[in-house]
């Protein structure tokens, strides 16, 4: 099933205990607020569990659907990439809520947030609610420059989460969310290219980047390829074939080769060790 919308923006809620809709996909983006209630949100064979104040992204190139335990009360923004893209100064200064809403590792976990980011998504979540409950121009700045602090905010939150602990400096953040959100393509995080990215010598950024991340990059990115192999063995619904060919390996014995040689076991003890 796939829904279609051609609305650059629809704002919309509904109280269920029984989520409406089958797994699915939609030619748009959304973002999720849950209001109230229990469940578990399954997005690309990921099950996270869900509660009040949680959110959750979604682009095109996912399929989802929630399973509600407690009667819940969701707030979904939809839009589409023509919304914050709507001229060539905005896709200049808002081309990172597409990279956002595109990162595929991001939404294999819940955001963590403590109860003050919850407490200022509350307040930025009703006052878009309320304004919609009445009425909703999509041409209205008011509403954008809120749903750009609603991005925004989850930006923040989720690249100190993936930052090495204490770090400051804001161009570590982004060197670190780049790698995250091209994780599932090798070739954009060669030394060559991060160092052209971030204007670093290239002979220089392999030691800037232990200097501030505490590790090399080479572990870093092995760390998190691990940690996305592991999620998928986890969720019983993915071989190692297509884990495989999701993270650019070249076929299921360079999977477990490369593997073998960070944990000093095959992915298939570490399922088995799951089972028992």
């Amino acid at each position: 099933m796939r829904k279609k919308q051609f609305e650059p923006l629809l704002i919309s809620e509904f109280i269920e205990d029984n989520f409406h809709l089958p797994p699915h996909e939609q030619n748009y983006y959304e973002l999720v607020y849950i209001r109230s209630g229990k469940g578990s949100h399954v997005i690309n064979k990921f099950e996270l569990d869900y509660e009040r104040g949680d959110i959750f992204l979604i682009g095109p190139t996912d399929r989802h659907y929630f399973k509600i335990v407690e009667k819940t009360h969701f707030l979904f923004i939809l839009f589409t990439d023509n919304y914050f893209l709507q001229n060539k100064r905005n896709q200049k200064l808002y081309a990172w809520i597409m990279e956002l809403m595109n990162d595929k590792g991001l939404k294999e976990r819940k955001l963590v947030m403590d109860e003050h980011y919850r407490l200022m998504y509350s307040h930025l979540m009703e006052a878009v609610r309320l304004y919609a409950a009445t009425t909703i121009s999509q041409n209205s700045e008011w509403l954008f420059d809120q749903l750009v602090a609603i991005f925004g905010l989850y930006k923040e939150i989720s690249e100190t989460q993936r930052s090495p602990q204490y770090q400051e400096l804001f161009i570590d953040r982004s060197i670190s969310a780049y790698i995250h959100q091209h994780i599932f393509t090798p070739d954009l995080l060669q030394v060559k290219t991060l160092a052209q990215k971030f204007n670093i010598a290239p002979s220089y950024f392999g030691i800037y980047f232990k200097k501030n991340f505490g590790t090399s990059l080479r572990t870093y990115i092995n760390t998190y390829r691990i940690e996305l192999i592991e999620n998928r063995i986890k969720s019983k619904d993915y071989t190692l074939k297509q884990i495989a060919a999701e993270l650019g390996f070249i076929d299921e014995s360079h999977l477990s080769h490369f593997y073998k040689r960070v944990k000093g076991f095959s992915p298939l003890s570490y399922r088995k060790s799951l089972n028992k």
